[in-house]
């Protein structure tokens, strides 16, 4: 703790809250006083321990300065409490207390809407536009209101009610009240004379929406609001006015009358307590925490309870560019106007950075609540996942938010059931979809944007399956593109495209549902068109009635492989070198020296998340690759160009390696290898007598390696008219390396 600022703050507002959450943070001694039990409310779940509840007279404040010997003064109260900072300033001047004024941000007048950026004047009563009229006080205010003709709305509290209901003719019959719901000020309003639907008890903030419908609600012909700023929700209650074309009578912010304020932003306030703490300040946190949320698919509509505390709460907001530009603009509007920054970034490692250190590389830890956005659901999201690695590994404690996924909504809307559908996520990485789709009935895929999709889509064309596409789930500009059996059907012309149990039930379709999707089934249609109306955040669901269920299990003919004159690892071989191998699902292959590729199509049709780097240098091997590749729909096998060791620097680190040539750089690949990952697991391949015998040498270099070797001689029989001959193959070494632990596991 420093002594050498101890600070009073005087609060019950969100500016007075989230001024406190700073204090908390930057451990500075203080407390805070509220004069109300929602003051102290709002307060409880972040400085519980440092609150002074009750309002307190001028004697009062100056006891509790002196008795806690403050010295400085922070007047975060309502704008309007004009009596109460008098109080405040007036106890500090005689004490020699610092007194600084925390101002709210009442920004300009609103707009008129969104289609109208000009600034009201203080009249406007154009082609039916509202009346915006601003007064200096209550009195000048109660004149205004004398002139409505019809219904009023107070939407200025509690406080002055029994004077406003006094000097309006009919009060008790058109005067309504929105205030907040306490004892104390229903009280008030039953004391102004008010009644039944007369008084609208409400906690905000309001959004314009729901203050449209409070107008229309009461038939309000006027409104009455304080210029009470972004936080007061100002801006909402004069579009509000403006939309439903009434007259807004606006009691102005006394510190933009009396221009003698002397106030400060929040941020100048933390800076001045930043230079008064000096060398004492404390940082230090036991107790960092940060929420990673999923906001849905879209619309707000989709947001979860747990997510919207979160926001009220955050005190920082993160999130990648598209994510922000999804986030509800009555959301996005609050957070601004609440003074919370937001910032266009995902990334866990510069999250971090900015909030511990500001660009001068100074200690910054004054936010307390940061927020990261994710799109969906975080549990479908790999950037969630690996910011959540990093805060974890940096000391934070991560709350995990869950949001409604696209997945669901999608399945929702196309009426299946999760249970029997193969979800398979291919957002920022490479997977087989294809193999997924052959094996599964109904699949769902995650694509990594609208590009992806059509592109998977494309390589889907050849086979006999239903595509659905659904675009912008969530959002306003949603829709569903229904692609039928893309080449079999849609391009053959025929009418009557028969219906199976792949097609979407549009009986059970509502009319939005009906109303966001595209058919695209006519004649004139074509590929690319339907293809090409795959746009924004899209999923694709594909049922292929033919799906076969199997599980690859090896063992490609050698006839099927498109080979040339290069030379190729024979299935034999192939077979017991895969099974040396012993491949793991998610495992990262280097097959160097991959020929025609036909170890790298074993690996890769072995499970779809595999990915395998086909190492190749000659020409007409390349060729052969890129063949096989297309012919076996293999999009987890990545050819590189290039001489190893050279070529694998750049490339993911290895669990397994195959070496079926090394062009002489036997010793350096594995140098390289084995440096990247000690535990890889290598197959090597030779056929002569002197590279055998130069693994062997290599190996005195790695004597916790413990060398599998087995010779393999295969004959094969040729029939020759009425006999069968025998042909034999080359014997081949092949030498599988491990650790001890590894090879003992395998035994």
């Amino acid at each position: 703790m420093s002594d050498r600022c101890k600070v009073l703050v005087f609060g019950g507002t969100t500016e007075g809250r989230i001024l406190t959450e700073h204090l908390v943070r930057m451990h500075i001694d203080h407390e805070v006083s509220v004069a109300t039990k929602y003051g102290r409310d709002i307060l409880k779940d972040i400085d519980e321990d440092n609150l002074l509840v009750g309002r307190k007279d001028e004697e009062e404040i100056r006891k509790v300065i002196i008795d806690g010997g403050f010295n400085l003064v922070i007047d975060a109260t309502h704008p309007f409490a004009t009596e109460v900072s008098r109080q405040i300033k007036s106890a500090c001047k005689e004490q020699g207390v610092t007194y600084l004024r925390l101002l709210r941000d009442t920004g300009k007048k609103a707009s008129c809407s969104a289609d109208h950026h000009e600034a009201f004047s203080p009249e406007v009563d154009t082609k039916g536009m509202s009346k915006v009229v601003y007064v200096d006080d209550i009195i000048d205010a109660i004149e205004q209101l004398k002139r409505v003709s019809g219904n009023i709305l107070l939407l200025t509290g509690s406080k002055n009610l029994a004077e406003i209901a006094g000097g309006i003719p009919d009060s008790s019959k058109r005067l309504y009240a929105r205030v907040l719901p306490s004892e104390d000020s229903i009280r008030k309003c039953t004391d102004a004379g008010l009644s039944g639907r007369q008084i609208i008890a409400m906690q905000g903030p309001f959004s314009k929406e729901m203050n449209i419908a409070t107008i229309r609600e009461v038939d309000a012909k006027a409104i009455l609001t304080k210029e009470s700023g972004r936080t007061g929700g100002f801006d909402e209650k004069i579009e509000a006015a403006y939309s439903c074309g009434i007259k807004a009578i606006v009691i102005r912010n006394p510190e933009s009358v009396t221009k003698d304020s002397n106030g400060y932003s929040m941020e100048e306030i933390l800076d001045i307590i930043e230079e008064k703490s000096g060398d004492d300040l404390d940082y230090t946190t036991t107790n960092n925490i940060i929420t990673i949320a999923g906001i849905g698919p879209g619309g707000s509509e989709y947001y979860t309870r747990e997510l919207l505390k979160a926001l009220e709460s955050a005190d920082i907001i993160f999130g990648a560019e598209a994510v922000l530009r999804n986030l509800d603009a009555s959301v996005t509007d609050k957070l601004k106007k609440a003074g919370i920054p937001i910032v266009k970034e995902y990334n866990g490692e510069v999250i971090y950075r900015l909030l511990t250190k500001d660009i001068n590389g100074i200690v910054n830890n004054r936010y307390t609540n940061p927020v990261v956005l994710f799109s969906g659901d975080i549990s479908l999201c790999s950037g969630a996942k690996k910011a959540t690695e990093v805060f974890e590994q940096k000391g934070y404690e991560v709350k995990r938010i869950s949001g409604i996924s696209s997945v669901t909504l999608f399945a929702n809307k196309l009426f299946l059931s999760l249970e029997n559908v193969r979800i398979v996520s291919a957002h920022g990485r490479k997977v087989n979809v294809r193999y997924y789709v052959e094996t599964n009935k109904e699949t769902i895929i995650l694509p990594s944007d609208a590009d992806d999709a059509r592109n998977i889509c494309r390589d889907l064309s050849d086979l006999n399956v239903r595509i659905v596409a659904g675009c912008n789930l969530g959002c306003n500009d949603e829709k569903i593109v229904e692609i039928r059996s893309i080449t079999n059907k849609i391009t053959n012309g025929k009418d009557d495209i028969d219906e199976d149990k792949g097609d979407i039930d549009k009986d059970k379709l509502n009319k939005d549902d009906i109303d966001k999707m595209v058919l695209l089934c006519s004649q004139d249609d074509t590929n690319n068109n339907i293809i090409n109306s795959i746009e924004g955040k899209s999923l694709l669901y594909v049922y292929n009635e033919n799906a076969d269920n199997r599980i690859y299990a090896g063992g490609i003919c050698d006839s099927d492989i498109i080979r040339g004159k290069t030379p190729m690892t024979k299935e034999e071989i192939r077979a017991l070198s895969i099974r040396k191998l012993s491949l793991s699902q998610d495992a990262v292959v280097y097959d160097i020296g991959a020929g025609t590729g036909s170890i790298s199509l074993e690996a890769a049709l072995s499970s779809p998340d595999i990915k395998v780097f086909a190492i190749e240098k000659n020409e007409e091997a390349i060729s052969l690759l890129s063949q096989n590749k297309e012919k076996f729909h293999v999009s987890n096998m990545e050819i590189v160009k290039g001489i190893a060791p050279d070529i694998l620097n750049d490339l993911a680190t290895p669990t397994h390696v195959f070496i079926g040539g090394s062009s002489g750089n036997m010793r350096d690949i594995l140098k390289l290898v084995y440096d990247k990952n000690k535990n890889a697991r290598v197959v090597i391949n030779t056929v002569t007598a002197e590279s055998f015998a130069e693994v062997m040498d290599l190996l005195k270099d790695y004597p916790y390696l413990e060398p599998d070797i087995i010779q393999v001689s295969v004959t094969r029989f040729r029939k020759a008219g009425r006999y069968h001959l025998a042909d034999a193959l080359n014997p081949v070494y092949i030498i599988t390396l491990c650790t001890d632990q590894d090879i003992l596991s395998k035994r």
